[in-house]
């Protein structure tokens, strides 16, 4: 069975204290075992709190702008990243110390180079970063877009975040981000240069493996189908689960050996 996914497999449904289900590939049989002597004791919103690894709160000082904390990660200061300095824009992304610092050695690796920099970094006093921005001359989506490009590539080529875009991570893939990123999605089906770049809430593409990086919002899709087969022998109707496999050569796809999905009803 092939899907926009890609292949689907068959699944074994298996039922655990009566309405907790379990569904395991049947070409796995040790991920099989595993999950037969699991016992689940959580709900959908366990599932959901214990995916949600990030823990935002600001802190506020007089006559300072609030910080925003992550707390998953050592109460790091996040700098929320614009497309522009206008007012009334909406952060397109989150940008940790790391990060940050990277687009500091960027601007200076161009003024070096003798090309403008590519990035106003907003400070409140000497060492506080408040947000940074594209600067003024980057203002199309086909700039942004080349821009960011380049940075990554070299960023890929140098090995400089080997785990998340590095040569084995690279996903190849041109994502879309959005001023708004909660706006309208507005990918335009043919060139700005004649539908106008006002007319939409697309800012630019980069390369979705480095998306993670700049905090970016990502979407994917994910399908599971289920058919239920009256048994020819009997009057029983079994349940046939259908779930997408990722494929082992996918960038994304490291641990597929006890990979499995659970469906708590």
């Amino acid at each position: 069975m092939q899907g926009v996914a890609g292949t689907f497999l068959e699944c074994r449904l298996i039922q655990v204290k009566g309405c907790k289900l379990k569904f395991v590939d049947v070409d796995r049989l040790k991920a099989y075992e595993c999950l037969m002597s699991f016992q689940p004791s959580c709900s959908f919103v366990d599932l959901i709190n214990d995916c949600d690894n990030v823990h935002l709160s600001c802190q506020h000082e007089l006559g300072k702008p609030s910080i925003l904390i992550d707390a998953s990660f050592g109460s790091e200061h996040l700098v929320p990243w614009y497309i522009s300095c206008s007012s009334g824009n909406a952060a397109i992304g989150l940008l940790r110390p790391v990060i940050v610092d990277e687009l500091c050695k960027d601007n200076e690796l161009r003024r070096g180079n003798g090309k403008p920099e590519l990035w106003n970094i907003e400070r409140h006093g000497e060492t506080q970063i408040s947000r940074i921005t594209f600067q003024p001359w980057v203002d199309t989506a086909s700039k942004r877009t080349a821009e960011m490009k380049e940075l990554c590539e070299r960023w890929r080529d140098t090995g400089l975040f080997e785990d998340v875009c590095g040569p084995k991570k690279w996903r190849e893939e041109m994502y879309p981000v959005y001023s708004r990123p909660f706006g309208i999605h507005d990918h335009p089906s043919k060139d700005l240069r004649t539908t106008g770049e006002s007319e939409t809430n697309y800012a630019f593409e980069m390369e979705r493996s480095a998306c993670a990086l700049f905090g970016v919002i990502t979407y994917g899709v994910h399908m599971t189908v289920f058919q239920e087969i009256q048994c020819a022998d009997s009057r029983e109707t079994k349940t046939w689960v259908w779930v997408p496999r990722r494929a082992k050569t996918k960038q994304t796809c490291e641990i597929t050996f006890l990979r499995r999905l659970v469906l708590l009803f």
